[in-house]
């Protein structure tokens, strides 16, 4: 049996003998200071410097790990933030300390005069008191602000009716505190901080988050019950990263495994039930409409361009067992919707999917993506290759990765930009994403840095043509830019 020991360990035990060997020898047997005193003072130099680095590590892990659970509950976090805004439309989430009734009010920016808005109280039984406002009958392309009786105060801007050209980011995956610095704040997001300062410079119509909001579970698990999920959304919102900028811009969310717990395919039953009330209130409650009572997945259309983004959880069968017709990622019902979607929609088509589509990610965890149900994948495919092309964009990797689909005529009519994670690690050493297949063809990967979204600006003015431009943006700066173009035939 192979026994690994770290230097420390051994450096500590060859002093701490030493020590033990020559002091009784010395004061007991033969007290010949010049010979012995300086293997004494020495090795008791190594070995209390050895202890104080060790206990220093330990203390950083400690500090690491627990924190933010012990100092920041988030019980007086009040916030408001903006969800999905449309030409005439946009809601806005609260969360206030207090049950007490809230009540909104926005007006124009240039506009002195307020507009009373919904008067809404925390449901008896929810224990968070997160409010979601609509505000209706807006005008298109119009800057507005809003203010609230809990002290809450924002911005927001409604696009145009029929924008041809604009931007939005993508990415998923946020963890306060990493990586780890023991002079920072402990709900720090570094990543925050860079879209915030991108947000700033361009012109960005919203951010679209694909899960791992929360990971409840890593480094360590706090809890189990629907408070033990509060408190871990509480917490990323607490964070001080956060700007008045990010708070303005609109935000659609959906969730992956870690706001429940890794891999999770266990449909909706045990676990699943605790974990997924938060997200409703503090995240889904924003969202578009959803296309199904109920439903966890919903479609938008921001200009020519039309989403589908798809809950990659709720529905699957479990990662483990065999893949074929009988095996589903989405559920026969969303399936069935996707299908609509794509045969039926005349607009630019982009498919959301909290999990990476491309096969291309190997390793253990690769069962997880859609390379672990590839017989529902290829259904997918053949109905995007039959459509004029279609975008896919997800998450989950904590790598970049671009990859395409070649129909079987040899027309590359699908592609993926895969991005995450916002703020989160990435693996050093471990390169997993490599083309094996044919069916995958990667086109580029960056697998490096703990910050990671993309930005999309998707051009429709020329008629017939669909411009798409993609840029990486790693820890603040700009990685990979590569544009994308689709010819139409069909008008």
């Amino acid at each position: 049996m192979d026994i690994e020991v770290s230097w420390p360990a051994c450096t500590l035990a060859i002093s701490s003998l030493t020590l033990r060997i020559i002091a009784p020898y010395f004061v007991r047997l033969l007290p010949l200071g010049p010979r012995f005193t300086p293997l004494i003072y020495t090795s008791s130099v190594i070995y209390f410097t050895t202890f104080i680095v060790n206990l220093l590590c330990l203390l950083v892990s400690l500090d690491f790990v627990y924190r933010s659970h012990i100092f920041y509950d988030g019980k007086e976090l009040s916030f408001s933030r903006v969800g999905y805004v449309d030409s005439s439309s946009a809601r806005i989430v609260v969360r206030v300390p207090s049950t007490s009734a809230v009540q909104i009010e926005y007006r124009q920016d240039n506009v002195a005069q307020w507009i009373p808005g919904q008067i809404l109280s925390p449901l008896p039984g929810e224990p968070d008191n997160v409010l979601t406002f609509t505000l209706t009958a807006l005008h298109d392309n119009t800057s507005y602000v809003y203010r609230t009786n809990a002290s809450h105060l924002g911005s927001f801007h409604t696009p145009i009716q029929d924008p041809k050209r604009w931007t939005m980011v993508t990415t998923s995956c946020i963890k306060p505190f990493y990586p780890y610095n023991p002079f920072d704040h402990s709900l720090r997001i570094r990543g925050l901080e860079y879209l915030s300062r991108f947000i700033t410079s361009h012109n960005v119509d919203f951010a679209l988050f694909l899960g791992d909001f929360i990971y409840i579970d890593l480094p360590h698990r706090f809890g189990w019950t629907t408070d033990d999920y509060y408190k871990a959304y509480r917490q990323v919102y607490s964070s001080p990263s956060w700007s008045s900028e990010l708070f303005a811009l609109p935000w659609l969310h959906i969730y992956d495994d870690h706001e429940i717990t890794n891999d999770w395919s266990g449909n909706e039953t045990g676990l699943y039930q605790d974990a997924i009330q938060p997200y409703l209130y503090y995240h889904h409650a924003a969202n578009p409409p959803h296309l199904r009572k109920g439903a966890t997945y919903y479609s938008f259309r921001r200009g020519d361009v039309s989403f589908f983004v798809t809950d990659t959880r709720r529905y699957r069968s479990s990662s483990a067992m065999d893949d074929g017709p009988g095996k589903t990622m989405l559920g026969e019902m969303q399936r069935r919707d996707v299908e609509k979607w794509l045969e039926t929609d005349h607009g630019w088509k982009v498919l959301v999917s909290g999990v990476p589509f491309t096969r291309n990610w190997r390793g253990p965890e690769a069962n997880d993506s859609w390379a672990g149900y590839l017989w529902e994948r290829q259904f997918l495919l053949e109905k995007m290759w039959a459509t004029e092309g279609v975008v896919v964009l997800s998450g989950d990797r904590h790598e970049h990765a671009t990859t395409l689909f070649p129909s079987p005529d040899g027309t590359s009519k699908v592609i993926e930009f895969s991005t995450s994670p916002l703020s989160q690690f990435y693996q050093p050493f471990d390169r997993q994403y490599r083309q094996v297949e044919d069916t995958d063809v990667a086109m580029y990967s960056h697998p490096h840095g703990i910050s990671k979204f993309g930005s999309l600006t998707f051009d429709t003015s020329s008629p017939g043509i669909w411009n798409l431009g993609f840029e990486l943006v790693v820890n603040g700066k700009n990685a990979w830019s590569y544009n994308w173009t689709l010819s139409r035939t069909k008008q």
